[in-house]
Parts: structure tokens; sequence; C-alpha cells
């Protein structure tokens, strides 16, 4: 989405910007295109950081999501319809301390880490998120559990919404059959997450964040699922992604 790949940093010592267009203002128009382009979600969010101390390099990297949507004006979501079954699915990651190499040291911001999930209503994506997490996750498995959690309690809402409407328009039995998978890539997440026991080395995040555990089962109707990388759509919510694997889970997400 801009030049290179990664995190786009504070660049404290960088040049200040100084043109004749306003930074907030074009990066408002911006989240406003992310409502029907959610494969710009973590490259809006990158430069909507830095609204009140903009650089150079902050407008580099608008200019190079200008000219993205500047060779895809006719693209945008694709809802292909599903008769066969209600679902909703959910893919969630995380990017551990990504900013670490990218901002001061000092600056407690560094560690944090980043949550990015989609939800699926059928075939298209109606729920996408990319956000810095509150907490400073310890450890990759910490920072995709905190990320699981987040992803999950959008998840169960929509949920409840889902089967409200489904009730309203007469057909409570699409509500009862409704199932969702969750695709996580990290094997470490997955067993505490469906594991009945906590261990001491995560009782300090567990006990926040163990609330949708009783929410997974068969019974429940939500299942979590083991992913492949390459295959981890909420991948491309989380870090900047070489073209190739770029395309490749816009494909997933937007159809084409």
């Amino acid at each position: 989405m801009y030049k290179g790949q990664g995190q786009l940093g504070s660049d404290a010592n960088g040049k200040v910007f100084q043109e004749d267009w306003e930074y907030s203002s074009v990066v408002g128009m911006m989240l406003y295109l992310t409502h029907t382009r959610p494969e710009i979600q973590f490259a809006v969010h990158q430069v909507a950081c830095f609204c009140h101390t903009p650089r150079d390099s902050h407008a580099t990297a608008i200019y190079h999501i200008c000219k993205y949507l500047k060779g895809t004006p006719d693209k945008g979501l694709e809802f292909v319809p599903d008769s066969q079954s209600l679902r909703l699915d959910c893919y969630v990651d995380a990017d551990f301390a990504g900013l670490f190499n990218v901002e001061n040291a000092l600056d407690p911001i560094c560690s944090k880490s980043r949550t990015g999930y989609t939800i699926f209503l059928g075939k298209g994506p109606v729920v996408w998120v990319s956000k810095l997490q509150h907490e400073t996750a310890l450890s990759t498995t910490e920072a995709e559990y905190i990320a699981l959690s987040q992803a999950m309690r959008e998840l169960i809402l929509m949920r409840r919404l889902v089967t409200k409407i489904a009730q309203i328009l007469g057909s409570p039995e699409l509500a009862t059959k409704m199932h969702s998978d969750v695709f996580e890539d990290n094997n470490g997440c997955i067993s505490q997450a469906t594991s009945p026991k906590f261990t001491p080395r995560n009782k300090h995040y567990a006990t926040k964040f163990h609330f949708f555990k009783s929410h997974i089962g068969p019974e429940k109707g939500i299942l979590l699922h083991k992913i492949g990388t390459e295959e981890q759509i909420a991948d491309i919510f989380t870090k900047g992604l070489a073209g190739e694997i770029f395309k490749k889970l816009r494909k997933l997400l937007m159809g084409w």
C-alpha cells in the first residue's frame, strides 16, 4: 500500500509536512473509504496516527495509498449469496510488537501489538478491524490471545444480532442452525483457548480474556480452527505485506 513493508513510525527527526493540502482532511476521506475498501484499513490506520504531527514520510505514504486507489477505481466489496446456511466466520491475527524497531525504544507505544480481524457473513466480510492493543503483550501467544478475545466479543454480539433479525423475519430455525468457524494461526493461542485449564505463565492475562472460552464448542455453534499463515486473511490488517501476498489475501477477502 505504501513503499516498504512493516509499520509506519512517527519519524520524529524527519522533515515536517509542508504542502498545500490538508493532511488530516485527506486522512478523513480515506477513513471514509475503508467502509467499502477493507484492504486499505491497515495502511490508512498507519497514516491516521500522525494527523497532529505529520512528516514528509507520512505524506509519501498517503501518495502511495492514493496511487493504489487510483489504479483500482472500479473495485470494492463483492458479496456472493449463500443460501445453503447461515454462518458468521471470523479470521483473527496479531502482530507482536510490530513498532519495536520503528519507534523510540523509550516510548511505551513501541511495545504495543496490533490486533487484526474480519468477520464474514456468509461469503462476504461485514466487520474488519486493525488497531493497536491497549495492553502490552509479553509474547506472540499473548498478543494472539488478546486479539482472539477482542474478535470473539464482536463475533458473539454479531451472532446475537443475526439471531434477533432471523426471529423478526420469521425464520428462527435459521438462527438455531447458525454456525461459526474462527480461524487462528498460532498453536499456543489455540491450545490456551480450548484447554479447560490455565498455567501460571498465562494467569496474568487469561483471567481477563478467558471469558470467550465458554462460548467455544460444537454445542455452542462456534469452533476454533488452525489455519496456515498463507491463508490467514486477517494478516492483511496487522502488517505491511509484499505485493503478491497482499494480492492473494485481498482475493480471499474481497473476491478480486
